[in-house]
């Protein structure tokens, strides 16, 4: 009766929803989009507190490499040696660091650079060659023909401008002084990806509408069908921004994705409603309002649970530990939740408004089609034990890839490989150095001693010996500065001497007033994902080693905060960026088995089946099961992208409708009856609706940014998944497992 009644408003419905989008539409584009890895976890998180420790007491560890080739960079002195910069080099980096120092958004006070280091230091001819050998690989290359310059960028809260307008001003200026200058580091990377993201993520999304578009025009043949359905996807995407606005909620990398994925939930659904509204026109002879009618009251329940089943999925994301992906589960329930209200306020209009309403079209091939699936209902039918056996030799092939599968830390995979920062990391990492930064940050006795001081360049000198064990590690410490000559008198004298010349050099390595020294490491961004987590892994067992022998002697001590308890920590972007793919790994086991908990119970609920619940979640896992294990067969690392597939894949099938089509035809037509009713009127519209969406997410792997490659190619992978799920793996567990109608229900003969 409600759905006869809101039919009845359909030509008011239409009208509404019109205005409600011009009204939510300025609204939504007020959405912003959060660009910052701490908001990838909670303010409490370990990684984040230490990362924050490290901004506060060194005033940041954002390090921007400005990189060229400079002809002529050394001069030799009397004694033929090449100590000194020439006067063309030593003017060109001084000019260069000065209008970079000068820039919004740059720490002034801690710009490094060749010229400035050998202008205040000693001019003796050890100085000089120490400092040289001190500072390779920083700011001068092993060819002595690259040299860098090191910006530091201001702390997000003491800068004027954001962090996108600081490394837009950098790369400008670079490009004004050398074309060919290179401009690298983790904070221009990490900048780089949210603006590809943003900016591919909504360019693309136009795109895969367009060519949605024409395929629904090519499917069902007519402007009101093409309408209706982008209507829908549009109004569903907008007023959820909409909603996220007024809520306070900001876009993160991860819900970049939103507008992807209620575009497919929108399509899917809105399919397989026109394609049974078109049978009741053209095999039943139903007029447009008798069929409009029927089609809502026939498909409201299959389409209702459908909806709620994909909402629950998206929900389990809530026990993630990555604050992105609990706001992206927020927001794609939001949206999922929107799809069909939108279809019951735009669809009767579409279906039973106007003088003339025609029927949607078809598929010069859709007999062919229909033939397909009938005797792919015969043949599973015949023959269900080969069927069965193919299905789960497919799977026993594909699953040990799920124990095999690895995590991508490399940031620079995720670009391609033509990009300009993939380009510019490249030359910094093989004509300079490294260019993954981090440190390793610790508490210093008050007074410092030069005996603590001495200890420091110790753990300093087992820090760069782990390059004997094969990995690269670029380790700069103030305690090498210590020992350039001339070494007079003692350590911490030492160290007052180079406060008196360089005092902002001090400062980026030792906090007296906090009590907090750190020593800076640099590692390649570009190496396996495996030797990036046991570097990371064995310097935390170096430091943690040298600081247990140091606490020691005040072993008794009750608190790490009591005096003599010195703490240490690895941290920096270099290691929160491989956290993170960590977590998302992690994450999608947790959420994967929630959402398959949440599948189970709302198809139980739905068909009053536990039966029904258990052969429901077949069909969504058996695709993602199949895509997982192929990543980790093929050697393909999980990305920020990838690591999401399986998460938002759960419920993307169409186990609902083809169940509902199977209970209500076993009565009469009985289990291979049922099969085949549901085949048919289920089977073209899922695989029509798929076709179109693979040919609009296809559209995803022309973006520069990898994830968004794969998580399209993926996605299209997993649809075609889902496809083999619900035309075989369903109709097999159904066959398997339903009992015979009883005999006083007559069945098909």
């Amino acid at each position: 009766m409600f759905l006869i009644r809101l039919a009845s408003f359909r030509n008011w419905l239409l009208p509404g929803v019109m205005l409600l989008l011009v009204m939510a539409v300025p609204v939504a584009q007020k959405l912003s989009f959060d660009q910052t890895i701490e908001s990838f976890f909670p303010p409490d998180h370990p990684d984040i507190l230490l990362l924050k420790q490290t901004r506060r007491d060194f005033g940041g560890d954002e390090f921007v490499i400005v990189a060229w080739k400079q002809p002529k960079l050394l001069q030799q002195n009397q004694n033929n040696e090449f100590i000194e910069l020439t006067p063309a080099a030593a003017d060109r980096i001084k000019n260069l660091s000065s209008q970079l120092s000068q820039l919004p958004g740059v720490d002034s006070k801690r710009t490094r650079d060749l010229q400035l280091l050998l202008e205040k230091s000693p001019r003796s001819r050890n100085t000089r060659q120490a400092l040289l050998k001190l500072f390779n690989g920083v700011l001068i290359g092993p060819d002595q023909q690259t040299t860098a310059i090191v910006l530091q960028l201001l702390p997000s809260s003491q800068s004027t401008i954001t962090r996108d307008q600081a490394i837009q001003a950098i790369r400008k200026t670079v490009q004004q002084f050398d074309p060919n200058a290179a401009v690298a580091g983790e904070p221009v990377q990490i900048q780089e990806m949210f603006d590809l993201v943003e900016r591919d993520g909504n360019l693309l999304y136009i795109a895969s509408l367009a060519v949605l578009s024409v395929m629904l025009m090519l499917i069902f043949k007519g402007l009101r069908w093409v309408m209706a359905s982008l209507l829908i996807v549009v109004g569903s995407v907008t007023c959820t921004r909409a909603l996220l606005v007024l809520a306070g909620t900001q876009l993160s990398m991860v819900s970049s994705m939103l507008n992807s994925l209620v575009t497919i939930i929108a399509i899917g659904t809105t399919t397989h409603i026109i394609v049974h509204y078109r049978e009741l026109r053209t095999t039943e002879g139903l007029s447009a309002e008798a069929a409009m009618l029927q089609t809502l009251q026939s498909l409201w329940y299959p389409v209702f649970w459908t909806v709620v089943t994909i909402a629950v999925g998206f929900a389990a994301l809530l026990v993630s530990d990555i604050v992105p992906v609990r706001s992206f589960a927020i927001m794609m329930t939001l949206g999922t939740l929107l799809v069909p209200l939108l279809i019951l306020l735009v669809m009767p209009a579409a279906f039973a408004s106007g003088r003339s309403v025609p029927v949607p079209g078809r598929v010069a091939l859709e007999e062919q089609l229909d033939r397909l699936l009938d005797r792919m209902a015969h043949a599973i039918d015949r023959h269900p034990a080969i069927t069965s056996v193919s299905c789960l030799l497919l799977v026993a092939v594909t699953a040990p890839g799920l124990m095999m599968m690895q995590v991508e830390t490399d940031f620079s995979r995720n670009f391609r490989d033509s990009s300009p920062i993939l380009q510019a990391l490249r030359f910094v990492e093989s004509e300079l150095g490294p260019a993954g930064t981090w440190d390793v940050s610790f508490d210093v006795p008050k007074p410092l001693t030069s005996d603590f001081l001495d200890t420091t360049h110790k753990l300093t000198q087992r820090l760069k010996a782990l390059n004997s064990e094969g990995m690269t590690l670029e380790v700069v410490s103030l305690t090498d500065a210590l020992n350039v000559p001339p070494r007079i008198g003692s350590s911490t004298q030492r160290l007052g001497i180079i406060r008196r010349r360089q005092a902002d050099l001090v400062e980026s390595f030792y906090n007296p007033e906090q009590g907090r020294m750190r020593i800076v490491l640099r590692s390649i961004e570009q190496q396996p994902t495996a030797d990036k987590l046991t570097q990371i892994r064995k310097v935390r067992e170096v430091v943690a080693d040298h600081f247990r022998s140091l606490n020691e002697p005040s072993a008794n001590a009750t608190s790490e905060n009591t005096p003599g308890q010195l703490r240490a920590t690895a941290s920096g972007l270099f290691v929160v960026m491989a956290r993170i793919i960590e977590s998302l790994l992690a994450d999608q086991m947790r959420s994967f088995l929630w959402a398959s908990l949440g599948t189970v119970l709302c198809m139980t609920i739905a068909f009053r089946s536990l039966r029904i619940g258990l052969i429901a979640l077949v069909p969504n896992v058996f695709p993602i099961a199949i895509v997982t294990g192929s990543l980790g067969l093929l050697n393909i690392p999980v990305n920020i992208g990838t690591a999401m597939i399986a998460s938002v894949s759960m419920g993307f099938t169409c186990s609902v409708h083809y169940i509902a089509v199977f209970q209500k035809a076993l009565p009469d037509h009985g289990i291979s009856g049922a099969l085949s009713k549901a085949q048919a009127e289920v089977g073209k519209a899922v695989i029509l609706a798929h076709i179109a969406l693979v040919a609009g997410f296809l559209v995803l792997t022309f973006s520069e940014f990898i994830p968004l490659v794969y998580f399209g190619a993926l996605l299209s992978l997993s649809m075609v998944g889902g496809l083999i799920s619900d035309l075989v793996m369903l109709p097999l567990l159904l066959r398997w497992t339903t009992p015979a109608p009883l005999p006083s229900q007559p069945s098909a003969k």
